[in-house]
C-alpha cells in the first residue's frame, strides 16, 4: 500500500532543510524521497554585444559583500561564471549587496521560518528595515520558499499559529508601500541561491555598463 509524509524542515539553529515528500513504497518501510529535479544553473557567462560582437570578457564579475550578521549566508562558490568573491562587511541594510555598490543595492533573505516570525512578532523592527531599504536604487526581499509554500498551512515544526494569509498579505502589503520587489524562490536552497546569483550578477552588470558609456543593455535590440 502507497502512503505518503511530508518531512518539513526549516531554517532551525542556523541549519536549513528542505520541504520533502518521501512515498513509502512498501510495507516494509523503503521510502524513496522526492526531490526537485531543475536543470543545472547555466555555466557560461552572461552575454553582452556591441555591433554584434561579444565583449563579454571586458566585463567584470561582481565581489558579493555578505552582511555580517547574516548567520548561515548564501554559498555563491557555485557560480564562478556570475559571481567572482564574496566578502564579509557589516551593511546599512540587508544581507546582500556587491561591491561599488554599496549604497544602490541591497537584498534581503528571508528564509520561511524568519518570514513567520519576523512579520508576526517582529513587524515594526521588519517595516523599518524596509523603510532604509527604499532609500537603495535597486532592491528586493527574496523569500527562500514559494509562494504555494508560504499559502499553505504551516506544520508544527515551525511552532506557530500564524495564518498564511497574514503573511502573505503582509509582503503584498509591503511590496505596494514600499515599492519592494518580493522574489519568491524555493526551499530547495541551491534554488534560492541560484536566483539569489543571477539577480545579483546581472543588476551588476547593467549597472557596470550604464557606468562607462556602453548603454544599459546586454544586447542591441533585445534585453
Amino acid at each position: 500500500m502507497e502512503q505518503k509524509r511530508r518531512i518539513v524542515v526549516g531554517d532551525i539553529d542556523g541549519k536549513t532543510s528542505y520541504e520533502l515528500e518521501a512515498d513509502s513504497i512498501d510495507e516494509d518501510g523503503f521510502e524513496s524521497e522526492y526531490r526537485p529535479d531543475p536543470v543545472a544553473p547555466p555555466s557560461g557567462r552572461l552575454i553582452v554585444k556591441r555591433d554584434g560582437h561579444s565583449i563579454t570578457r571586458q566585463i567584470p564579475k561582481p565581489i558579493v559583500l555578505v552582511d555580517t550578521r547574516e548567520q548561515y549566508p548564501f554559498d555563491f562558490s557555485r557560480f564562478p561564471n556570475w559571481i567572482a568573491d564574496e566578502k564579509r562587511k557589516a551593511l546599512k541594510a540587508g544581507d546582500y549587496s556587491i561591491e561599488g555598490m554599496e549604497t544602490l543595492l541591497v537584498l534581503e533573505r528571508k528564509s520561511l521560518s524568519d518570514l513567520i516570525t519576523t512579520v508576526i512578532q517582529q513587524r515594526t523592527r521588519f517595516f523599518k528595515i524596509c523603510e532604509k531599504m527604499t532609500k537603495y536604487r535597486w532592491r528586493a526581499v527574496l523569500i527562500e520558499a514559494s509562494y504555494e509554500d508560504v499559502k499553505s498551512p504551516y506544520d508544527e515544526e515551525y511552532n506557530t499559529s500564524a495564518h498564511p494569509n497574514a503573511v502573505s498579505g503582509t509582503l503584498d502589503a509591503l511590496e505596494a508601500r514600499f515599492g519592494i520587489p518580493v522574489i519568491y524562490t524555493s526551499l530547495y536552497r541551491p534554488l534560492a541561491e541560484e536566483k539569489a546569483a543571477s539577480w545579483l550578477s546581472k543588476h551588476f552588470t547593467y549597472w557596470y555598463l550604464e557606468q562607462n558609456g556602453l548603454g544599459r543593455v546586454l544586447q542591441e535590440g533585445d534585453l
